[in-house]
Order: structure tokens, then sequence, then C-alpha cells
């Protein structure tokens, strides 16, 4: 196995905005992961290189785990998700479709690290694809292309592309030659470092759609999806509390909630007032500071106005279920 641990002095993207839907205080340990592997199926590939670049406050961290061998595949997995079990959150480019689902897939294989949840993970091409209007104008929406509408494609310095990688790999299992295998390293560093200074194209995004459908943090969970449906708000996704928790009210509030520990699954139904084209959430009955709301239009006197219409208050449904999980945390822990 072959490690390498560079820093970089670039600056970090910051956005409070951002910060807001990820509550983060500047307490999460942020990191864009890019992998490697000899092929796009998991069960007839390996899995040779591994990268996580960790945001630091004047720059970040690059760590890399290189197989020199395909015996090694391992070896470096353990390495690499040792690691990525001390990220909060991590930054991808159709991680969710290839490079999670891979990873996850070598875990069952080998057995290891059995039941685990990665962290919340912020697909940046998912947000872009689902989310904003650059696929109106631009051929693609390869990370490549939309670094070079973002005009930094300049900053990239490797030569070849994830096909070339591959080819490059076995290669360098019969020579051994260092030049070849620094070329992987770079074209694997270049990804990360380039998804990292991509992140300014989120200020192109409608960030509230793309987290009321895409992951989404609260105090003890990972939602999945928030939607309205019928006369309910519901969430559902991945549970990080060690308890198993079901009930039927918060406070005075009639909902369904069920968190439990050993699937890490958690589902949560709050009923809502249908009038007319509104969708309307009482939390008169939910014993939480609900005054940060005051700042929306679409709130009053306790009443949150969900939806009107075609049109969805995504923000403050976000942030009134940040208070209310935060709630639930009280409630699961006195």
């Amino acid at each position: 196995m072959y490690t390498v641990e560079k820093f970089y002095n670039d600056l970090p993207f910051k956005s409070k905005l951002l910060d807001f839907y990820l509550q983060n205080k500047g307490n999460k340990k942020i990191a864009c992961l890019d992998i490697e592997t000899t092929g796009l199926s998991p069960k007839n590939s390996k899995f040779i290189l591994g990268a996580l670049l960790e945001f630091q406050e004047n720059g970040y961290l690059l760590k890399q785990y290189f197989a020199e061998s395909l015996s090694e595949e391992k070896d470096i997995l353990i390495r690499y998700m040792n690691e990525i079990q001390n990220v909060d959150i991590l930054i991808t480019y159709n991680g969710k479709n290839f490079d999670l689902k891979y990873l996850q897939s070598k875990l069952s294989e080998y057995g290891i690290f059995e039941n685990y949840c990665f962290p919340l993970n912020i697909d940046i091409y998912l947000l872009v694809s689902g989310f904003s209007k650059l696929r109106n104008f631009l051929p693609n929406l390869k990370q490549k292309t939309v670094e070079n509408y973002m005009g930094i494609w300049d900053k990239r310095t490797d030569l070849i592309s994830g096909a070339d990688s591959i080819k490059r790999y076995y290669s360098y299992l019969t020579s051994k030659d260092t030049a070849i295998r620094d070329e992987i390293l770079l074209h694997n560093s270049d990804d990360v470092l380039q998804l990292a200074r991509l992140l300014p194209v989120l200020l192109k995004i409608d960030l509230s759609s793309g987290f009321l459908k895409l992951p989404c943090p609260f105090s003890f969970a990972i939602s999945e999806h928030i939607k309205l449906s019928g006369k309910s708000i519901i969430i559902s996704g991945i549970s990080t509390s060690p308890f198993s928790y079901y009930a039927y009210n918060i406070d005075d509030q009639p909902c369904t909630l069920e968190i439990d520990k050993n699937s890490k699954r958690f589902h949560f139904e709050l009923p809502t007032i249908r009038k007319s084209n509104m969708h309307i959430l009482n939390l008169k009955n939910i014993v939480a500071d609900f005054s940060p709301l005051g700042e929306y239009e679409n709130y009053s006197n306790g009443y949150l106005l969900l939806k009107r219409g075609d049109t969805i208050y995504g923000k403050s449904i976000i942030h009134t279920m940040q208070i209310i999980f935060n709630r639930i945390e009280k409630l699961l822990i006195p």
C-alpha cells in the first residue's frame, strides 16, 4: 500500500446559506471523496485508490490510499473507511450512484464494517442535475464540463481520463514504475481538488428544493426526502440515534414517530391543515422556541404555511424541522 498526505493552501468555499442547511457552525468535518477502480461493476473490478480531501481552516489536507497490487484491495478499503468514519459530511460528484454504492458493495463482499451508514453525502451532480438550469445549456453535466463552465478547468494539472488511469494501473502492476503510479495519483487528487473548487456552483442551485428531496441533516438523523402528502408532512431516512423510539405525540402534538436503532431508519409524520390550496402546520402544541421562524413571511402566531398552490416554502420547512428534531432529541435523551 502506498499512501499520500499533502496540504494545499487553497481557501475553502464558505457559504452561510449552505452552512444553514448543513447545520454547520464550524464544527462539522467536511471532505471531498473520489475513488478509482478497474471497472464500473464492483463484482467484476477492483478498488485501487481512494482519496479524501479534508476541509481545514486555511486549506485542504489530501489523503490517498493506493493499492500497489490487486491483493491489497481489502487493506486499502479498511484504511480508507477508517478515515471516512471520522467525517461528518462527504462531498461527491455522482457519489450516490457510483462511489458510495461501489464502496458499500465492497464492504459487503469482505464482510467488514457491517451495517455501516456513510456520512451525509452532498452529491453535487444530483444538485446540479435536478435543481439548476445548467442542464439547459451545457452539452452534459460531467464534472469536467461543469468545471469549464465555472472557469476552473485551467487549474487541472492531470492529463489523463478515468479510463486512461485503468490502463496505466495495469501497466504499473507489471512495471512498478513510480512515474505511472504518480500519474494515477495526480488524476485522482485533481478530481477531489477540482470538486472542492467547484463548490461555488451551489450559488446557482435552488438549495431549498434540493435539500427537501435529497439528504438533509437534522440533529440525530439524515432525511432522504421531505414531502407533503394528503394531510401530512412526511420525513424518512437514516437515524444516528443509539435508541429505538416510538411515539404518537410530541408534547401535545399528535404525530407518528418511529426510530429503529437496528435498521438505523426513522419515519416521522406530522398532521397538516388543508385549506383551499394551502398546507399549514400548527406548531402551538410543541414545546420549542419557534421565534427564529419570525424571519419568514409564511409564519405567523404558531402557524407555518408550508405550501400555497405550486409554491413550497422549502427553507422555512427545513428550519422548522431542525427545531422539531432538536426537540425530539431532548425527549430521546432527557
